[in-house]
């Protein structure tokens, strides 16, 4: 059966995803892994980032945000993948510059359509730079969990957890301390409040 783009919202809602998965690995991947791969990264790089961006693109379909006016698959799934490197090498401080000659393949896609990802970025650099005494794995989670909404089953799969009620246990681990060190500097909920307002 040939899948058409169109008909793979329809698909991952309907649960028959396990073809969409192979196309979406088949036609986009290469070009997400060209690009990583081009920008300083290897090929686990470019797994890594486009297994994150499939599942970011299943959230946003799975809870309708994703518009399918709007966007295409392909150009949407290579730009979150693109961003989500650039993210990754601003973060490890390997960022000197890139050029941006690969927007033909995401031409479908205009700024403002991503405005949604630019937001999700920015609070997730923010609860890095202040919350760094959490963890790595810590603000791993709380980011899955607040900024991408994955359900817990992803997450505990994503991170290497035993079972999904583990993944939960860390989770309210990791949130009671976010509580602590928000009570114990009330700076940091203000400068919060003020970066994501």
């Amino acid at each position: 059966m040939k899948i058409t783009e169109k008909e793979i919202p329809h698909l991952i809602r309907a649960g028959q995803d396990q073809q969409v998965i192979s196309l979406l690995y088949k036609t986009i991947f290469p070009k997400v892994k060209k690009y990583v791969v081009s920008h300083g990264g290897i090929g686990d790089d470019a797994s890594d980032v486009f297994q994150d961006s499939i599942m970011y693109l299943y959230s946003q379909i799975m809870s309708g945000k994703y518009d399918e006016e709007k966007y295409t698959i392909n150009g949407y799934l290579f730009t979150l993948s693109k961003n989500r490197w650039l993210n990754k090498l601003k973060r490890n401080k390997r960022f000197t510059s890139v050029e941006n000659h690969d927007e033909t393949l995401a031409e479908s896609i205009s700024d403002p359509d991503f405005q949604i990802v630019d937001e999700i970025n920015k609070g997730e650099s923010l609860i890095r730079s202040i919350f760094s005494g959490l963890g790595e794995k810590c603000i791993e989670l709380l980011t899955y969990d607040i900024f991408y909404n994955m359900l817990m089953e992803d997450i505990a799969l994503r991170m290497g957890f035993s079972t999904v009620s583990a993944a939960k246990m860390q989770l309210k681990r990791c949130k009671d301390k976010l509580d602590l060190e928000l009570e114990q500097k009330p700076e940091i909920k203000s400068r919060l409040l003020n970066e994501l307002s």
